[in-house]
């Protein structure tokens, strides 16, 4: 791992991480270390394929399927080290073997089972999608955890896609490290999903007129639509101030038996992905000026956020951070 020297970090009753773990090389090196190279981390989906990579702060996993059986390494330069694999449900999970740690079970609760209902839906994939960000991949993280960012840097994409209540119609769950929000759908996006459905067969994990993300600490999360649509999203980090996210969609039907059928799921698809990029494309000047704005607070340090409680799960975050950084050798 790095030669940067670690030192323990305890997290306090509403402490937050430190400013400079959002731009300097020396706290990127400790999540390296300990979070990466520690964690239980998505991978992918062996749907249809047996190969899976993926590289975070500089961390390259590689795993292999032959039938049953999963193998992989990491390879951190020259070091290679064997994982521990894993599956919830579809959904595949890996870490750099080590004695002790949660299991994957403990790491994913209390949403395990959730998650691999939910994954039964990772059908029909669509290309994966890999969007650069110059912003340190925790401010993308906290981004996705701001429910009520919608109606301001979403204005004319979320917003209107969702129930103006949200008051009664937004459901945030925060169980320390993980959490959950579903939002109930607007009437017309709903009757949207609905006529979809007519069409398609939609293949439903549950009859749930939600757009719901359940977040998995450190970096994933899954994003659904209508009980039907998955979309796991993964937050990779490049280096202090760049990340990109990776997400790939699945649009699960059951009538894709004529050629028709099969071109309307296709412009469907595009049409998701497309979607999905506008918004992501929102975000991402927001995220990347935040990131410009870090280094300044700096100067600032008595500056700490106040959050309601809806957006706690963004301070859990932190905490869950900090613990995982204030881990002992």
């Amino acid at each position: 791992m790095s030669a940067h020297p670690v030192q323990s970090i305890v997290p306090e009753t509403g402490a937050f991480l430190p400013h400079s773990h959002f731009w300097t090389g020396e706290a990127f090196a400790q999540e390296r270390e300990r979070v990466f190279g520690r964690c239980w981390l998505y991978m992918g989906v062996f749907e249809d394929t047996n190969v899976l990579t993926a590289e975070m702060a500089g961390l390259r996993f590689e795993l292999r399927r032959q039938g049953e059986a999963m193998d992989g390494v990491c390879r951190d330069g020259e070091q290679v080290r064997p994982l521990q694999i894993d599956r919830c449900g579809a959904l595949v999970f890996a870490r750099v073997a080590q004695d002790g740690g949660p299991t994957l079970a403990d790491h994913l609760a209390p949403y395990g089972e959730r998650l691999a209902t939910m994954s039964a839906n990772c059908l029909n994939p669509q290309a994966p999608v890999g969007i650069a960000f110059q912003a340190n991949w925790k401010a993308l993280v906290e981004n996705t955890m701001d429910d009520f960012h919608g109606s301001t840097v979403h204005p004319d994409t979320i917003h209107p896609a969702v129930h103006p209540d949200w008051q009664s119609h937004l459901v945030t769950e925060r169980h320390g490290a993980n959490s959950d929000s579903r939002w109930l759908l607007a009437d017309g996006t709903a009757g949207w999903w609905a006529k979809l459905d007519a069409k398609l067969r939609m293949r439903r994990f549950a009859e749930e007129p939600f757009y719901r993300h359940t977040f998995i600490f450190p970096n994933f999360y899954l994003a659904t639509f209508y009980g039907a649509t998955v979309i796991p999203h993964r937050v990779d980090p490049v280096a202090p101030d760049s990340s990109v996210l990776r997400w790939q969609l699945f649009l699960p039907t059951t009538r894709l038996e004529t050629a028709r059928e099969q071109a309307f799921h296709r412009s469907t698809a595009t049409y998701l992905i497309q979607s999905a990029g506008t918004v992501i494309a929102e975000d991402c000047p927001v995220c990347e000026a935040v990131q410009q704005g870090r280094p300044g607070i700096a100067d600032l340090p008595h500056i700490t956020g106040i959050y309601g409680r809806r957006e706690r799960r963004i301070l859990d975050f932190h905490q869950a951070m900090l613990r995982q950084l204030g881990e002992t050798e």
